[in-house]
């Protein structure tokens, strides 16, 4: 039986050790952006954490694609840094707990980007990235 200093050491240890994976939890999350660049290196997309599209840089050779194969490509590079973004976000919560096969399990499109949309490719509501009911 612990006595009652060997519990209080053994119990600001254990918050030692919540504080600091929280901190590194805070880092790891705030760092998931990601930036993807485009097979030929024309488009440049960069996402937020929560995949939110924060940068897009287009070089000139992109603006001389078809409008069709250009938003094609967006849509492809966007889609990859997204993925990439959970995949970080997922790790992230790895050290807290999290299931690492959660991570294992985002798919991730490496495929050449299809040359015209479908009108229901840019919907991902129904992509489970953590199971569950929630979607992302």
């Amino acid at each position: 039986m612990q006595t009652p200093d060997e519990w209080l050491a053994d119990f600001e240890r254990k918050v030692a050790d919540l504080q600091q994976k929280a901190t590194e939890f805070k880092r790891d999350l705030e760092s998931a952006g990601t930036t993807q660049t485009s097979q030929d290196r024309t488009i440049t997309v960069t996402v937020a954490p929560n995949g939110a599209l924060l940068d897009l840089k287009l070089d000139d050779a992109a603006t001389r694609k078809p409008a069709a194969d250009l938003a094609a490509e967006i849509l492809a590079t966007a889609r990859r840094a997204r993925q990439a973004a959970a995949t970080s976000v997922a790790e992230a919560f790895v050290p807290l707990g999290g299931d690492r096969d959660v991570v294992q399990r985002i798919e991730v499109d490496d495929e050449e980007p299809a040359k015209a949309p479908e009108p229901e490719s840019d919907d991902y509501s129904d992509n489970r990235i953590f199971g569950g009911d929630q979607k992302w």
